[in-house]
């Protein structure tokens, strides 16, 4: 799966130049796919073998289905890279794995060709091990792990293949749609049999719950509710992009601008502008110079004791690339880097001069306006 974000966690490789990251919640899924395999999978089929062997085996097996599953998102990684689109984390959490693309594909035959690299990844690894459980020199216990392997992969290949979005067969029906109508229609297309197939999930685990299989319900459900979401946030991304297409950051941007003088303390800067306001960050000036950025997180980070004693310009975040943006940036960038620095503000700087501020709320507040004016 390719969705467009993903949270971070630890990171344990870079690849490609892509930073590989393992969320948390993969120990979940890990620990119960080799407690399945050491306690049920492998004694079923390889019986009278000491406990030791079966946790050895299911140990193994995990890590190459995990290892199976970096693969396959790396396919989809180098392929985009391949396409100018950077990648800029790859995640390995408990649904699997994502490849967090900076960018959308800009157009349906670039989504095609990134989508079904990772079902062939998938695929060839799945010949790949089942050859090897062919070879005689291959030992009874090897030859067990590598038929699972190959299973595994087939079946991640072939539920991948599944054309419900965000799954990659969702993204190859998307990449077919859009090269005969537009990225919108074809999203609102994929995202409809993505809910679909969300919903056929969720109510067969319904049924695995009340037939007596809890373990197996558990799980259609939560991957059922993922992908539900994960449909409608990419409709939702959709349309956001269609709003935004060729506006930038001068079309949303506040130009006029209250500014925090830096020489006062943190205590009147959150009493008389703050508090009267309401607003959430003031750009930062020194005489008439732009210096930093102070959001009201970085005044609750002063001690109320602290505050008094401290000037604004020791509490603000200093003038940085990381806060600046200028005005012919596309506002869909600009939105971007708001989310992604967290901080939803930025500064609008044109030639060393301070232009604009730009909210995610002044932004969004655009965006709605346009939307109904459409409407």
């Amino acid at each position: 799966m390719t969705p467009s974000a993903m949270p971070g966690g630890l990171r344990i490789a870079r690849i490609f130049g892509v930073p590989i990251y393992v969320h948390p919640s993969w120990v979940v899924i890990f620990g119960l796919i080799t407690w399945t395999l050491a306690t049920g999978y492998f004694p079923a089929r390889y019986p009278d073998l000491p406990a030791t062997s079966y946790w050895g085996k299911g140990l193994i097996a995990s890590l190459l289905f995990f290892l199976s599953i970096l693969l396959h998102e790396l396919g989809h990684a180098v392929m985009a890279q391949r396409n100018g689109i950077r990648i800029r984390s790859i995640t390995l959490f408990i649904f699997g794995g994502v490849a967090q693309m900076e960018t959308d594909p800009r157009d349906g035959a670039t989504e095609f060709r990134i989508a079904v690299v990772g079902p062939i990844v998938s695929l060839g690894l799945a010949g790949l091990f089942y050859a090897v459980s062919t070879l005689e020199i291959v030992g009874e216990g090897a030859r067990g792990v590598s038929r699972y392997l190959a299973l595994i992969n087939l079946v991640l290949a072939v539920f991948n293949l599944v054309p419900a979005f965000p799954l990659d067969g969702g993204r190859l029906l998307r990449g077919l749609v859009w090269r005969r109508t537009d990225k919108v229609r074809a999203t609102r297309m994929a995202s409809s049999a993505g809910t679909f197939f969300a919903y056929f999930l969720i109510v067969s685990g319904v049924f695995q719950l009340v037939g007596g299989a809890p373990i197996a319900g558990v799980w259609y459900v939560l991957i059922g509710w993922f992908l539900k979401e994960a449909a409608a946030g990419a409709y939702q991304g959709a349309r956001l992009d269609e709003t935004l297409r060729g506006l930038a950051v001068r079309d949303a941007m506040i130009t006029d601008v209250a500014t925090l003088p830096s020489e006062i303390s943190v205590a009147e800067a959150a009493r008389e502008f703050f508090a009267r306001s309401g607003y959430g960050g003031y750009p930062v000036v020194r005489g008439d110079q732009v210096v930093g950025l102070l959001g009201l997180r970085d005044v609750l980070r002063v001690p109320a004791e602290e505050r008094e004693g401290l000037s604004v310009q020791a509490a603000m975040a200093p003038l940085g690339d990381a806060l600046v943006i200028g005005p012919a940036t596309p506002l869909r960038e600009a939105m971007a880097r708001m989310a992604a620095g967290g901080a939803g503000r930025l500064l609008v700087m044109d030639h060393g001069r301070l232009a604009g501020y730009l909210t995610l709320g002044t932004v969004m507040r655009h965006i709605r306006v346009r939307e109904q004016l459409a409407a």
